[in-house]
């Protein structure tokens, strides 16, 4: 009789248990007060993504035309500079050196700022493609560790299956 007793005991305690923890995890919906107003407001809990890019200031090298007028190195002094402090300009800086300077020799670190303005933007997912990028156009470039360190994206091995 007192085995059965610990037994009931135990099964009782335990299913309490479950029942708290079941409580905790599927918590009830709050309802609006009886104040006869019965349109309550759902406000959402995580904002909405960040869609557009923003557009480089006018103080940064552009003209009233929204042509740039920096030549290559002032635009890499640029971009080099606003990468942590201001990485969306940095990113709309390193696209429009991409357009304008697409062969040039600062182009594998353009390439690789513009990644880490992406980081610092925590775009990651964007990030990840524009490393896939960098190693497609700039293969063995000196940016790639740093860049697999980033993203964790590496080179692909060159063979028959490429």
């Amino acid at each position: 009789m007192r085995r059965a007793r610990q037994i009931g005991f135990f099964l009782a305690v335990l299913a309490c248990a479950i029942f708290l923890f079941w409580q905790r995890s599927h918590p009830r919906p709050k309802s609006p007060k009886s104040t006869g107003d019965t349109s309550a407001q759902v406000v959402p809990s995580v904002p909405p993504p960040r869609l557009a890019l923003a557009k480089p200031r006018q103080d940064a090298g552009m003209a009233d035309t929204g042509r740039s007028v920096l030549d290559e190195p002032t635009l890499m002094q640029q971009i080099r500079a606003h990468v942590k402090s201001d990485p969306p300009l940095a990113e709309a800086l390193a696209r429009e050196g991409r357009q304008r300077f697409a062969d040039s020799s600062d182009s594998d670190e353009r390439d690789a700022l513009l990644v880490d303005a992406l980081i610092n933007q925590q775009r990651i997912g964007a990030a990840r493609s524009e490393t896939y990028y960098y190693f497609d156009h700039h293969s063995g470039g000196r940016f790639g560790e740093h860049l697999f360190i980033m993203t964790g994206v590496h080179p692909r091995p060159a063979g028959p299956g490429r």
